[in-house]
């Protein structure tokens, strides 16, 4: 099952039931082979690549999806 890593950099006045693709700050998506890296994945790219921090006003929101295709 081929699934892939949606990290949502959203703003702190988002409640995290609202992050969304659509509401997000940026999104990243990474490949995975299983559900247990989408959260590993996530926060790598999320500390490394993308440098979030709560006093930015911005927190992080990992989703695993289903590839389409």
């Amino acid at each position: 099952m081929p699934l892939l890593a949606v990290i949502l950099v959203c703003a702190l006045s988002t409640a995290p039931a609202d992050c969304t693709r659509d509401t997000a700050l940026d999104v990243v998506t990474r490949p995975v082979a299983m559900p247990m890296e989408c959260a590993k994945i996530g926060e790598l790219t999320g500390a490394s690549a993308l440098d979030v921090r709560r006093e930015d006003r911005r927190y992080l929101m990992v989703r695993c999806e289903r590839r389409k295709g």
